[in-house]
C-alpha cells in the first residue's frame, strides 16, 4: 500500500514538473508564427490528435509559437486572444504565408492607389492653374498690342496735328507779327541809354 502511494506521488510530481518544465520552456521559445499555406487546420487540445478538436484555423492567420512536443511533434501555438491549442508542427511557419502577403499586397496596392488618385487630382489642378494662367498672359499680350497700336495710331496723328499747325499761313503770319512787335517794344528801351551813355562822354 505504501508503495502504491509512493509510486502514486511520484508520478503526480513528475507530471507536475514536466508540465511546470514544458511551460517554462514554452515561455521562454515564443516567437510570431504562422500557419502554412494549407486549407485550413484542426486545433487539439494535446500534444497529438489522440486529443479533442478545440477549433481550426485558416492558412495564412497569424499566432505566436509557445513550444512543441518532440515526441509526437505537435507545436503549441496561441491565437485569438490568448486561446492556445496543438497542431503538427509542419503546419507553423516563420514567414508569411501567401496568403498573408497576399493581403499586405492589397493593402499596399490600395494606398498605392489612393496616392496615385491623390497626385492626379494634384496634376488636373495645376494643369487647370497652368492653363488660366496662360490665357491670362494671352490676354495681356493682346492688350499690350492693342495698346501699342493706339498709341503709334496717336503718335501719328500728333505728328500730323503739328505739321499741319505750322503750315498754316495765319498762324506763320500770327508769330512774325508777335516777333515784330516784341522787337519794336525792346529797341526803344535799349537805344536811349546808348544815347544817353554817349552825352556824358
Amino acid at each position: 500500500m505504501f508503495r502504491l502511494i509512493k509510486s502514486t506521488l511520484l508520478v503526480l510530481f513528475s507530471t507536475c514538473w514536466l508540465s511546470l518544465s514544458t511551460s517554462a520552456v514554452a515561455q521562454a521559445e515564443t516567437k510570431p508564427a504562422f500557419i502554412s499555406d494549407a486549407l485550413f487546420v484542426y486545433l487539439h487540445s494535446g500534444p497529438s490528435n489522440q486529443y479533442r478538436i478545440v477549433g481550426t484555423l485558416n492558412a495564412g492567420q497569424s499566432v505566436t509559437y509557445l513550444g512543441e512536443d518532440a515526441d509526437t511533434g505537435y507545436a503549441q501555438i496561441q491565437f485569438e486572444d490568448n486561446k492556445t491549442g496543438w497542431l503538427p508542427k509542419e503546419y507553423v511557419t516563420y514567414t508569411p504565408g501567401l496568403v498573408y502577403q497576399l493581403e499586405q499586397l492589397k493593402t499596399e496596392y490600395a494606398n498605392h492607389n489612393e496616392t496615385v488618385q491623390a497626385l492626379q487630382q494634384q496634376r488636373d489642378q495645376l494643369n487647370s492653374e497652368l492653363n488660366q494662367a496662360v490665357a491670362e498672359r494671352k490676354n495681356a499680350q493682346d492688350q499690350l498690342e492693342q495698346a501699342n497700336r493706339a498709341y503709334e495710331q496717336l503718335k501719328v496723328q500728333v505728328e500730323a496735328t503739328q505739321t499741319s499747325v505750322w503750315q498754316k499761313p495765319m498762324v506763320l503770319g500770327s508769330l512774325i507779327l508777335l516777333a515784330g512787335l516784341i522787337f519794336g517794344l525792346v529797341l526803344p528801351l535799349i537805344m536811349p541809354k546808348r544815347r544817353n551813355s554817349e552825352r556824358w562822354m
